[in-house]
């Protein structure tokens, strides 16, 4: 297809660059890990000699950041932990994460010793760590994250790579070397999601102003520590309003990684790339056809009917409908996606906010067959299937 030359000049300077991304990705990387097993030595039956020690502290650090938290283990001495890991060791000993920062520091220590010397029984444990921390001035290993002992982390800089040299593969240089990171990223050991935004792959929607400039890009979320699977889908991107939306026509659904090892991740995620790429002209001709559902006198009906679907937060609901009702002009299915794009740019939301702010316009240009109008008998006025087609046989 023929692409568009609107220049990213207004946005550019709040996204990342993929430099920028990968240092943020990396500062938890490369990743070596340790096991342990709880309770009691197996063999003769005596307690373990283990010591935890939880500074007052340690629930004002930030999250991926060292925690005066320190575990002494057979084995391996002495480990700092960051304030995610010793909430992940904390959940592990059976404390809700909320109630560990609520308690003080002395009696969690106790709780999360008792349970790691005897109350879990014999369990192996795996930590990841990455870089060095400090006890009493000697540097330690950093433990940045805990996990099940099958767990293979995958590589979110290995991810990011990867995007990169497909998008160069199959798109070129050029789009390559012109990608950006959305700055709407999230970046923890149990969840990271980032959009590589390629910014030549470009189309004009409606009324050919460059407000309406949309890109493509490629969208994944993964869980360093297995928590979740990993999932890739395509990603539309708004030029000057920087609302984005999942491209649900265009997606690998999500990669199972029970008895899947680091490699094989990577190369299902060169293979869904390259074909999400190759929708590019469909996923534009999807979005540019919302223009042309009208849905004036019944934005709020059909809005109501979407949030039912989608966990959406209440003020993120009436921001959207605020924000509609301000929208001049006849109101289409397509100012419904770009205001439920653009809620996900607010200041403070959370990455699911995001996700699921970016899936609801997603499942609009997806629905894409307006609602019924009320002409035909009885007519429902609820939103009509994608597929939809009027029985007139009768």
């Amino acid at each position: 297809m023929e692409y568009t030359d609107v220049p990213f000049d207004a946005s550019a300077h709040r996204m990342l660059t993929v430099d920028e991304a990968r240092a943020r990705l990396a500062a938890t990387e490369p990743l070596q890990f340790f096991t342990f097993v709880t309770g009691p030595d197996e063999d003769s039956g005596e307690v373990r000699d283990i010591a935890v020690e939880y500074g007052d502290e340690w629930p004002l650090a930030g999250l991926t950041q060292a925690a005066p938290v320190w575990l002494s283990l057979p084995d391996t001495g002495i480990v700092q932990l960051t304030r995610q890991a010793a909430l992940q060791v904390g959940s592990t000993c059976r404390v809700n994460q909320r109630f560990q920062e609520f308690i003080p520091a002395g009696i969690l220590s106790e709780i999360v010793l008792w349970a790691l010397q005897s109350g879990l029984g014999t369990r192996e444990l795996k930590m990841l760590t990455a870089g060095t921390g400090e006890h009493e001035g000697d540097e330690v290993p950093l433990v940045v994250a805990q996990t099940r002992a099958t767990v293979e982390p995958f590589s979110n800089v290995k991810l990011l790579d990867t995007i990169v040299a497909v998008v160069r593969r199959v798109c070129g240089d050029a789009v390559a070397d012109g990608a950006w990171i959305d700055y709407k990223m999230f970046h923890d050991l149990e969840h990271t999601s980032f959009r590589v935004v390629l910014p030549l792959l470009q189309a004009v929607i409606g009324d050919e102003q460059a407000s309406n400039a949309w890109c493509y890009g490629i969208e994944i979320s993964n869980s360093l520590i297995g928590l979740k699977q990993t999932i890739i889908s395509g990603y539309l991107f708004c030029l000057d309003s920087t609302g984005g939306i999942t491209d649900f026509e265009h997606g690998a659904g999500g990669f199972k990684r029970r008895g899947s090892t680091p490699e094989q991740a990577y190369a299902w995620t060169a293979e869904a790339v390259e074909e999400i790429l190759g929708g590019i002209e469909v996923a534009f001709k999807g979005l540019a056809a919302l223009t042309e559902h009208s849905v004036d006198t019944d934005y709020r009906n059909v809005m109501a009917q979407l949030f039912r679907e989608a966990p959406v937060a209440k003020e993120l609901q009436l921001r959207i409908i605020a924000d509609l009702e301000e929208t001049p002009g006849t109101l289409t299915m397509y100012d419904l996606a770009c205001a439920s794009s653009e809620a996900a740019n607010l200041d403070g939301s959370t990455w699911r906010d995001v996700r699921t702010l970016h899936d609801l316009a997603g499942t609009i240009v997806h629905q894409g067959g307006g609602m019924c109008d009320g002409t035909l008998p009885r007519g429902c006025r609820r939103l009509l299937p994608e597929d939809w087609e009027a029985d007139v046989s009768s």
